[in-house]
């Protein structure tokens, strides 16, 4: 059953996000505390961002979600929220180019904790912001149905694959790291962005939120 108000993928996408959470704080603790007593992790992890985070769910938000978004409530592209987002799906694969590359040690917690801040802010504009909009934006254009994609037998066997790391390596936040809700917690606003939802809001309804927010 879908929780979440909008089309199935909007639920999808949020459930997805849990799998991804799990393993990038369990990747951050074991770039602390594992690298030397687990060195095979790594290539198990780098798979999974390859094939299930990229392959398979970036793939949904970049080829089902946004188009939708774009050609049904009219969100540009070029800027604002799908651009930023896109840009850190492409970040992301350069960063785990560099964890499979990165010498023992310091260097490898380095880039470690680097992909864990992109993906956890990342997935905080998502689930804070993005994914609510488009949900009730998609509805009030009348797509009521939108879906995912289902796992392939690839994609199931990279998921278990990693599932036995997040057990051992429970998952780790940053201390140091600041997570929060909405266009104030993202790096995107007031730069290439200017707030998220102020690009599919009209002024009014701008207005209403920043005077909520406050």
């Amino acid at each position: 059953m879908n929780m979440h108000k909008g089309p199935p993928i909007i639920g999808q996408l949020i459930a997805e996000h849990e799998i991804v959470e799990g393993v990038v704080g369990s990747l951050h603790r074991w770039a602390i505390e594992g690298q030397d007593t687990d060195p095979d992790a790594r290539a198990v992890y780098i798979n999974f961002f390859r094939v299930w985070a990229k392959g398979f769910h970036h793939q949904q938000e970049e080829t089902i979600l946004f188009p939708a978004l774009v050609e049904t409530v009219e969100l540009p592209s070029d800027r604002g929220p799908i651009k930023i987002l896109i840009d850190e799906h492409q970040r992301e694969v350069e960063l785990v180019s560099q964890l499979e590359n990165a010498d023992p040690g310091e260097p490898t917690l380095v880039v470690a904790r680097e992909l864990a801040h992109l993906l956890w802010m990342h997935i905080d504009k998502e689930n804070s912001v993005v994914l609510p909009e488009a949900g009730e934006r998609l509805i009030r254009s009348g797509i009521g149905v939108l879906e995912g994609l289902a796992e392939g037998p690839d994609e199931v066997a990279v998921r278990e694959a990693v599932e036995p790391l997040v057990a051992r390596w429970t998952p780790l936040e940053d201390d140091d790291l600041y997570r929060g809700d909405g266009c104030m917690a993202c790096a995107a606003y007031g730069d290439t962005c200017g707030g998220i939802e102020k690009e599919w809001w009209n002024a009014w309804e701008w207005e209403q939120h920043l005077s909520y927010e406050e």
